[in-house]
């Protein structure tokens, strides 16, 4: 898959299993990082998420965590020689085993999400994808420990899993602040949810849909455009 490159850093990505998709950049793009100052990605991946949010936010020190050993090779390389470097840490370990010096303002994470599906004859990628190794169910829990009070957990999920995550959630004493319906084109179902929970009752939950592509391929909305405007060197 060789190099992707963004406007203010690249992404490589020759070791890791998952590649970069609409869901990581979308929810990096989307989540309200403006006035955090601690920031943690869960399951970093390549460490696009990390890295976007260290562009959108100049004062923000950003923790990524990632257990899969090639995607740490790729996370690595990118957090280096990003501009950021300074800002953002990488942490080799399982979210289970993670102990934090530090509570956080923005959680996010772009979660592996099968469960009891078929797997493919690599762990890599089935540590990527299924929830065997880290459930949304973990993050919830290592939330409740160490977001703060006002902080913000993000994630983004297949419709199914973010409704029964959401309603979990209260278990946890998270609650839902902002949902955002994905649709890949107007005249599909929406795919994917977008959501922030915080530790206090929101009266007015912020609702709202966006639509990535006009219908034709790699035609992409206003909205998709505006939201990702500042990444994407195609926009």
């Amino acid at each position: 898959m060789g190099t992707f490159r963004f406007k203010q850093f690249n992404i490589r990505q020759d070791n890791t299993a998952m590649k970069i998709g609409t869901d990581g950049t979308l929810l990096g793009a989307w989540v309200d990082v403006d006035k955090a100052t601690n920031i943690l990605d869960i399951g970093t991946g390549t460490g696009v998420i990390g890295l976007m949010n260290a562009q959108r936010n100049k004062n923000a020190n950003i923790t990524a965590i990632e257990i899969n050993d090639a995607a740490i090779i790729d996370a690595s390389y990118n957090i280096k020689n990003s501009p950021w470097n300074s800002r953002v840490q990488l942490i080799h370990s399982a979210l289970q085993d993670y102990t934090p010096s530090v509570k956080f303002d923005v959680i996010v994470s772009n979660p592996p999400f099968f469960e009891k599906s078929l797997k493919s004859n690599s762990n890599n990628r089935n540590n990527a994808r299924h929830t065997d190794s880290l459930h949304y169910k973990d993050i919830l829990h290592f939330a409740k420990l160490y977001l703060n009070k006002s902080g913000i957990l993000a994630m983004i999920l297949p419709i199914e899993n973010a409704e029964k995550c959401i309603e979990i959630a209260v278990n946890y004493n998270l609650y839902l602040k902002r949902k955002c319906w994905i649709k890949s084109v107007p005249h599909k179902p929406a795919h994917r949810i977008a959501f922030e929970l915080t530790n206090e009752k929101i009266e007015t939950i912020i609702e709202t849909e966006l639509i990535v592509e006009t219908g034709k391929r790699h035609d992409y909305t206003k909205d998709y455009i505006a939201l990702t405007n500042a990444f994407y060197i195609i926009m």
